[in-house]
């Protein structure tokens, strides 16, 4: 994914956007404000983020319910509040883990073969699971998620949960799970 030309485009489709509204914006001026709605300082700095970084950057803007565990605000037995400032919360920790996201992205393409359709079997939280037990380190459900996107593995949101479901075969997810737990 050319993550820049994602960014730019975007700028350009809320320009023209603003343009209809009588707004008056240049083209840095709405770079500049996509860059600081995905969390850069500047445009600048976006450009000069790594790859990983604004692969993150990306996902999460093409989904704002993502957050480090998982979709969604989570447990429903908090106030409205307490809910809105975790979700906050999970959704700062997943955009600063682009680096470890990067990393469980490398080993899904290592590990887990694509298919076309949707596999109720290849479920997130099941996957972070098998991910952790190899890679040797907590992984968070929404990095597993965020990965999998960035991995162009198609994917949905499993019901109401904060889990989603992969375009990944049953045979690769069975062979890694043999492999750790023999």
């Amino acid at each position: 994914m050319d993550t820049v030309r994602y960014f730019k485009t975007s700028a350009k489709a809320q320009l023209k956007e603003h343009g209809d509204s009588g707004a008056n914006f240049g083209l840095q001026q709405m770079q500049h404000r996509v860059a600081t709605q995905a969390g850069y300082i500047s445009w600048t700095a976006l450009l000069s983020a790594d790859e990983a970084d604004r692969q993150i950057a990306v996902v999460m803007d093409r989904e704002p319910q993502l957050n480090r565990n998982g979709f969604g605000a989570g447990n429903y037995a908090k106030t409205p509040q307490e809910r809105r400032e975790q979700f906050a919360q999970w959704r700062s920790q997943l955009r600063s883990s682009g680096t470890r996201v990067a990393e469980i992205g490398e080993w899904l393409k290592r590990n887990v073969e694509p298919r076309s359709s949707i596999n109720s079997r290849a479920g997130s939280y099941g996957l972070k699971h098998l991910a952790e037990k190899d890679l040797g380190s907590y992984v968070a459900n929404g990095e597993l998620i965020a990965a999998a996107i960035i991995g162009n593995y198609r994917y949905r949101r499993n019901g109401n949960t904060p889990n989603a479901v992969f375009s990944m075969t049953t045979p690769s997810i069975d062979a890694v799970h043999r492999r750790l737990y023999r």
